[in-house]
């Protein structure tokens, strides 16, 4: 069974089986953060004091995993032929551990202090000049995450987010990590690529120890194939490494599903054009066809199931079979229409049966039967409107 957006996600923090365990460690926790603070301030001091050189590079790092408690297990070596390279995402740290484990620099949009980015081992891809950076540092490869944001490590995301076209010759890495108490990464609906998760870092800080495993893959070549077709295979080689699913779900996706619940009880069709503008083109359309079968399914509630199942077919079996909860929408009063004309129309306006098609092909059909009934209705009212002489013969 394919996993679903709500499966990719950590909505809480804590993830432990005792909830006591961790509150009598939370003293400790917030004295360890202290102290780590402290490094943290001296870390900023190290870097202005020291050169741009190998051996203080490494203090740095060795500094920073320190200040965030990060305990970094590499597996494998890098390959030197390799200047790019292709990981999954699991928290805002990968930079910090791969730079660590395999001396990469990684891309990033992140706005962040220039002192921070640097400790991380991050670069901005808006300033990232592929050919003067290789030509500069020829030791210093590039570490992409396609992926475009975090997961909970339980699947691998579409690889959308390429800031360059890749090369012939690319090294995989699996990135895995584990952290008692708490989870690494938690999703909120304000997520988005540009801006760092801040308070992902005050947990780093916080938590004993974040152990984080980085496993050099052997590199893949080419083989006379298309951008999309090795990026799939790069995807897949990764996903057997950690043992997990590839899913056809993007970062963007997970985002939708993190959307919160509006509650209340808002007027029918509220908050319908706004959902509809934060949503992607697709998925929009998407969740107005579920509308025309479903009119008295909170739109909110349509996007954030389609968000999952990425099907119109399977939304509305997940709705009518009450395997997805909403709270219906009062249907709408309609104000009946004076009839300026006697004449009854030669058409007949299907009854709706109330019985949901069992297939595709039915429901298709349905839809289509719809269509029509609304083309007629609709050129019915027109006609009476304008009381125009025109035989209703459709």
């Amino acid at each position: 069974m394919a996993l679903t957006a709500d499966k990719l996600i950590n909505e809480e923090r804590f993830c432990g089986d005792n909830p006591i365990q961790f509150l009598l460690y939370l003293p400790f926790g917030l004295f360890l953060m202290s102290i780590r603070i402290v490094l943290g301030v001296i870390l900023w001091m190290t870097s202005f004091v020291l050169p741009d050189k190998s051996a203080a590079r490494q203090l740095i790092s060795t500094l920073a995993c320190l200040t965030f408690g990060v305990y970094i297990k590499r597996k494998g070596s890098r390959d030197p032929k390799c200047s790019v390279l292709v990981a999954n995402y699991v928290s805002c740290l990968d930079s910090l551990a791969a730079a660590r484990a395999l001396g990469t620099i990684s891309l990033r949009k992140w706005k962040v202090p220039p002192f921070f980015a640097s400790t991380l081992g991050i670069k901005n891809v808006s300033l990232f000049a592929r050919k003067q950076h290789f030509a500069e540092s020829p030791n210093k490869p590039v570490l992409l995450q396609p992926e475009g944001g975090p997961t909970n490590g339980k699947g691998i995301l579409k690889f959308t987010d390429w800031p360059f076209s890749i090369g012939n010759r690319v090294q995989p890495v699996a990135i895995s990590v584990e952290r008692p108490f708490t989870n690494v990464t938690v999703h909120k609906d304000a997520d988005a690529a540009r801006r760092f998760p801040w308070r992902d870092v005050v947990w780093f800080l916080c938590s004993p120890v974040s152990v984080l495993t980085v496993t050099a893959l052997p590199a893949m070549e080419r083989n006379d194939e298309s951008d999309a077709t090795f990026s799939a295979r790069l995807r897949h080689t990764i996903a057997d490494a950690l043992k997990v699913e590839t899913v056809d779900l993007s970062w963007e996706d997970l985002r939708l599903a993190c959307l919160p619940r509006r509650a209340g009880n808002s007027a029918p069709g509220a908050g319908h054009s706004r959902a509809m503008g934060n949503t992607s083109p697709e998925l929009a359309r998407m969740a107005a066809r579920v509308k025309e079968v479903l009119p008295n399914v909170p739109v909110n509630d349509i996007i954030r199931d389609l968000a999952k199942t990425r099907s119109v077919d399977v939304t509305i079996t997940n709705f009518l079979e009450g395997f997805t909860q909403f709270t219906p929408e009062p249907a709408p009063i309609i104000e009946p229409q004076p009839s300026t004309s006697q004449s009854q129309p030669k058409y007949i306006t299907p009854v709706p049966t109330g019985v949901f098609p069992k297939t595709a092909k039915e429901r298709q059909m349905s839809f289509q039967e719809r269509k029509m009934q609304m083309i007629a209705e609709a050129r019915k009212k027109y006609i009476e409107r304008n009381g125009l002489n025109v035989a209703m013969n459709c």
